[in-house]
Parts: structure tokens; C-alpha cells; sequence
């Protein structure tokens, strides 16, 4: 099981320093918005639909899972 998945919260992800540079380098619009501190305790896979949204790229999306799955 990789360290970090899409079932790791936006809390954990926002304040690990590795996962934040990938957050900021993929999908920087995302720390932008005004909901983000509301939704930090959801797990990444609960958020995805409005994550979706906001990326509006679904390889963008699946290239961060990957990516974020491979940390270690």
C-alpha cells in the first residue's frame, strides 16, 4: 500500500511538504480556493467530484494519483 493515496486527507497532504510541492505543481488552482480549509478533513477520494471540478482535467487528476502514489 503506497504512503499516500487518494485516502489520505487534504489536511495531510496540504501539510506534508512533499505533497504540497506536487499539489502546487499539478494542480495549483486547488490552493486557491476558498473552500480549501473547509474541506481538509475529507479524504482525498471524498473531495474528487469538486476536485474534479475545479481541474477540469481528468489526466491532470490521474497523473497526481500516480505520482502521489509513488512517493515514499
Amino acid at each position: 500500500m503506497p504512503k499516500y493515496s487518494f485516502e489520505n486527507t487534504i489536511a495531510e497532504l496540504l501539510d506534508t511538504p512533499e505533497t504540497r510541492a506536487l499539489i502546487d505543481e499539478l494542480c495549483p488552482e486547488l490552493l486557491e480556493h476558498p473552500m480549501l480549509e473547509v474541506g481538509r478533513p475529507f479524504k482525498v477520494s471524498m473531495a474528487l467530484p469538486y476536485i474534479a471540478e475545479i481541474v477540469n482535467d481528468d489526466a491532470r487528476i490521474e497523473d497526481f494519483r500516480q505520482r502521489l502514489e509513488a512517493i515514499e
